[in-house]
């Protein structure tokens, strides 16, 4: 079952945020006679905030606009497509939702934290010990339907296993 991106309103804050920072930015930059001596330079911190801000959420923002789906679920795995990170039903122990976030809780993290190809992710997931998540604000799906909807998968999962069956991919 495949997921499509929403439009939700903490996407629309952040948009409107990094909007504001890049505008700050400008206005700062080209009025410093207006700004004493040590405020010249203000601009510089508006639009690192800006950068950092676009950075962070740049990839859902190519979601939100393509209409890409974001998040796959059959009785196989859950394939997170905003961070690329496919978890196998097998090397699931829990899952969870809170605060809008999905906590995905794994036997083997080590496993999946050396597939992640970017280095910085890869560092702050190994000094943090941060759980895998994935952000559920952003898939046009009511929570509680989705936990219903993995219940089932994940139920599916374990009978295929028993079975001893190969999964549909």
């Amino acid at each position: 079952m495949e997921f499509q991106t929403r439009i939700s309103g903490t996407f629309v804050m952040n948009m409107i945020f990094i909007l504001l920072a890049f505008f700050m930015a400008a206005y700062s930059a080209v009025h410093p006679i207006l700004s004493p001596s040590y405020f010249r330079y203000l601009f510089v911190v508006w639009l690192i905030i800006g950068l950092t801000r676009l950075i962070s959420y740049r990839k859902y923002f190519n979601f939100v606009a393509g209409r890409k789906t974001i998040l796959t679920v059959n009785e196989s795995f859950i394939h997170d497509l905003a961070n690329d990170i496919k978890y196998n039903w097998e090397d699931i122990n829990s899952v969870y939702e809170d605060n809008a976030y999905l906590y995905i809780n794994l036997h083997n993290p080590n496993d999946y934290v050396a597939a992640i190809k970017n280095p910085f992710k890869k560092l702050k997931k190994q000094l943090t010990g941060e759980l895998f998540r994935i952000n559920i604000d952003m898939v046009n799906v009511n929570p509680n339907v989705l936990l219903d909807i993995l219940d089932e998968y994940s139920d599916e999962a374990i009978e295929i296993g028993k079975s001893g069956k190969q999964p549909i991919a």
